[in-house]
């Protein structure tokens, strides 16, 4: 984390009001998990093509997000079930500013839509004037949702100088359900690539396959609900999960060393 930290000072810094041509509402995501290293070894050979986020001079940004689903997890099913065509329904807040949203976001085969809207507080069950936004953004009443997972998370944003790319490095990740379960990924980083379009070139992405980083098609909230969920299936995800699962024994042993 440190190395890391010390490597994104020298990127050129951008404002919330710069990081607005790079939205990506509706954009292609591509994911990756990734040791504290390696990312470092791969972003040492992009400190000219990027711009880091700052809010108040700090990079490190804070999130906490708060999942919905159905009783019987509709969602996470659908997402292991490999359902082209699937929904998350959140909260999000941000820390540093303090901006708390509700979000939906559909998945459509590699594209995904998101539409948010910016809230108050976050209520539960999810408040009425809410509800719009899910009954018409996904195929869910929001009565039928009830939140399962938290995360909370640590992130920086790089934008691309010269095309329509986003990287979000998200750290320190933590799951917590409402049975006080918790379950960390310690010391590993997961990397998102979100472009406008497949064919847009991305320098990262080859960089990270030149270090043998291949993307691992897992959202956060089917982790986290497989860390604190014994009961739910997860055959469809064993070997994404035998990949996450070595990368973290391995941080854990070398931070164990390091003790």
């Amino acid at each position: 984390m440190k190395d890391l930290l010390q490597l994104v000072s020298f990127f050129d810094t951008t404002s919330l009001e710069g990081m607005s041509r790079a939205k990506l509402l509706n954009r292609i995501d591509t994911k990756y998990i990734v040791s504290p290293a390696v990312l470092v070894k791969a972003l040492s050979e992009h400190i000219n093509d990027y711009e880091v986020l700052a809010v108040d001079g700090k990079v490190n940004l804070s999130y906490s997000t708060i999942y919905f689903d159905t009783d019987d997890l509709s969602m996470y099913k659908e997402h292991h079930n490999g359902k082209n065509h699937r929904y998350k329904v959140r909260y999000r807040q941000y820390k540093e500013t303090g901006d708390k949203f509700i979000e939906v976001k559909e998945k459509i085969k590699t594209r995904t839509v998101k539409q948010r809207l910016r809230i108050d507080q976050f209520t539960y069950p999810i408040s009425k004037g809410l509800e719009s936004l899910v009954h018409d953004c996904t195929p869910y009443s929001a009565g039928d949702l009830e939140p399962k997972l938290t995360t909370d998370f640590n992130r920086i944003t790089l934008i691309n100088k010269k095309a329509c790319e986003r990287i979000t490095i998200d750290l320190n990740i933590r799951f917590t359900n409402d049975k006080q379960c918790n379950y960390s990924l310690g010391n590993c980083a997961i990397v998102e690539i979100k472009r406008d379009k497949e064919d847009v070139y991305s320098g990262f992405a080859r960089t990270l396959k030149s270090k043998g980083v291949l993307p691992l098609s897992i959202s956060k909230y089917c982790l986290g609900t497989i860390a604190l969920n014994n009961k739910v299936k997860y055959n469809r995800f064993k070997p994404r999960l035998r990949k996450v699962e070595k990368l973290v024994a391995q941080e854990h042993s070398q931070l164990s060393m390091v003790v």
